[in-house]
């Protein structure tokens, strides 16, 4: 019901909708639209008011009528300046395996990559005509004369829209800060990057990346557009090019949009560290981690760390705190301040639970006591990081804990699966469970929700992606690594966890404990256990022997630090404000 329901859109860009009157019409007013807070099946939506212009009329010969909704805050333009061409050379396309003599070459994850320097890729998104993008193969002769026209060495451009010249330009001067003073950070931040809003993606270290690779649909960039102003940090993930699982930190950069120095998201920039560094930089902060257990969370209750991430098998995606600590979420959603958040999907007839941290006006932590099991007792607090969307959480004890999966559906805050989502049981505010999803009611034959139904928030519709297919690794042979990181002269958990391609290595194939830990390679000991292989690590022979290190990247100038419940995100210069 696109028009009859305006206060209910969300991403309603043209609607299909039966209507027997036949007639068109104009409305515009002040309508609520519902954005992703990242993923919205996971993560749950926010909603904004954005005035919008309505238009519909009917379609010839049938009983539709189509709708077109527009925006109409989005149609500022944006003041413009002359960016300096980059010097002859200075832009590094991402398809080394079709570029010469740039950078210092070396091998990332056994991939063929720069790293004395950024690489450049586009999303469909930057080109005039995407779809030849896409489908016509590129060759050298097509990126070189890509590289003409972004160098400044001719003004002839058949290939990108206007904007797309000054971002690379733009962008590029983060190379010499991404270069720039040392940082005992180095060994455990993996990638470095920043996509802005016209397609443009620049990674260090440069690499190459799949023609379908679109950071404008990923959920880093999406999450970060939720959130402006705030430093973002994602749920932990197995990183698709070899560095184990990480954690990626975001946060937006602004760009003047008029003369009333009014400002828009221009850009997101981002970077990938280690799981391990995250847990290792807790207990360097954090006191109290040295007495208490001790978690990051973030606003949708998912859990960007926790200890049992470092010693269990098993993805660490998606795990919710009900999935560990049930006994906790059911204090927090009595307390009111983890909240049960319902939207719908109106393409799947699906109507999704998320959760959101609300806390009282004013507070900026959470504190309580519950039991489990009957005599054991439980303390908690929450405190929220500031201009973040995490909460630090100390824990006083495991027994209440979920540390193995175990106990997954019992009667309290039941799961159906181990991480993701599971089918939901009791849709009542106050009840614990799990994110979940279940069906909505819908009558087919007559095209309609029952009227007795809950008319709940839209889910906004899923970005749409196209799929990502690999490209095959150039070859490495006689490329010596990025970086080594020498896992086997750690002799410390927590250091060699923190440092990217090591793991520390404490228990058996057969899952018995060994008789002395020690820190090695992710090719040769992963997750803990002998015998276990990072899949994506590209792991080589002498990998394979437990020699080598993993690569890392040199001198970041992006480093998290999170001091006094504060994160920060430090770079070696001012902030970054575009002007394009």
């Amino acid at each position: 019901m696109c028009c009859a329901m305006k206060s209910k859109l969300a991403h309603c860009i043209f609607c299909f909708l039966l209507d027997v009157s036949g007639t068109s019409g104009r409305a515009v007013f002040n309508a609520t639209r519902f954005l992703t807070l990242g993923i919205s099946q996971y993560e749950g939506t926010r909603a904004i008011q954005v005035w919008s212009s309505y238009d519909w009329m009917p379609v010839a010969g049938t009983t539709f009528v189509v709708c077109v909704v527009l925006n109409l805050e989005s149609d500022r333009q944006t003041a413009r300046i002359n960016v300096q061409p980059i010097p002859t050379g200075g832009t590094v396309y991402h398809r080394l395996d079709l570029v010469n003599n740039v950078g210092q070459r070396c091998s990332q994850f056994g991939r063929d990559a720069v790293s004395d320097t950024s690489s450049v890729k586009f999303s469909p998104e930057a080109f005039v005509d995407p779809a030849h993008y896409l489908n016509v193969p590129e060759n050298k002769s097509l990126i070189g004369q890509y590289l003409v026209y972004l160098d400044g060495q001719s003004t002839v451009n058949k290939f990108f829209k206007p904007t797309v010249i000054n971002s690379v330009r733009l962008t590029s001067a983060l190379n010499s800060i991404w270069q720039g003073a040392a940082s005992k950070y180095t060994q455990s931040v993996v990638w470095r990057y920043i996509g802005t809003i016209d397609g443009v993606f620049r990674l260090i270290p440069g690499t190459q990346l799949p023609t379908s690779y679109d950071h404008l649909t990923r959920g880093w960039f999406t999450r970060s557009l939720s959130n402006p102003g705030q430093l973002t940090l994602s749920s932990p993930y197995l990183d698709a090019f070899g560095a184990g699982f990480v954690v990626t930190l975001g946060t937006t950069i602004t760009q003047s949009v008029d003369s009333l120095q009014t400002s828009a998201v221009g850009a997101v920039m981002a970077m990938d560290f280690t799981m391990g560094y995250l847990g290792d930089l807790l207990q360097e902060v954090y006191t109290e981690c040295r007495t208490f257990r001790c978690v990051l969370m973030d606003v949708s209750g998912y859990l960007v760390f926790h200890p049992d991430f470092l010693t269990r098998t098993g993805s660490p995606e998606w795990v919710h705190l009900g999935h560990k600590e049930p006994f906790v979420m059911q204090s927090l959603i009595q307390q009111g301040v983890l909240q049960k958040q319902n939207c719908s999907r109106y393409d799947t007839f699906k109507r999704h639970v998320t959760y959101k941290m609300v806390l009282p006006g004013g507070q900026t932590f959470v504190s309580g006591s519950t039991s489990c099991y009957t005599t054991t007792s439980l303390s908690y607090k929450f405190e929220q990081i500031a201009q973040s969307n995490v909460f630090v959480g100390f824990l006083t004890s495991t027994s209440c804990s979920r540390l193995d999966g175990r106990n997954m559906f019992t009667s309290t805050c039941p799961c159906q699966t181990l991480n993701g989502l599971g089918r939901c049981t009791n849709s009542a505010p106050l009840s614990c469970e799990c994110p979940c999803t279940e069906d909505l009611p819908f009558l087919p034959c007559n095209n309609s929700f029952p009227a007795s139904g809950t008319l709940y928030d839209v889910c906004p519709a899923d970005i749409f992606a196209l799929p990502v297919v690999p490209r095959k690794p150039g070859s490495v042979a006689g490329l010596e690594q990025c970086f080594n990181g020498r896992c086997n002269v750690i002799d410390q958990s927590g250091t060699c966890r923190a440092t990217v391609g090591c793991d520390w290595c404490f228990r058996s194939a057969n899952f018995s404990e060994l008789s002395a830990a020690y820190c090695s390679t992710d090719c040769v000991c992963f997750q803990g256990t002998l015998g276990m292989q990072n899949p994506n690590a590209g792991c080589t022979a002498e990998q394979n022997e437990g020699g080598g290190g993993s690569t890392i990247i040199q001198s970041p100038a992006t480093v998290l630090a999170l001091v006094s419940g504060t994160v920060w995100l430090l770079m070696t210069s001012a902030p970054m404000h575009m002007v394009t």
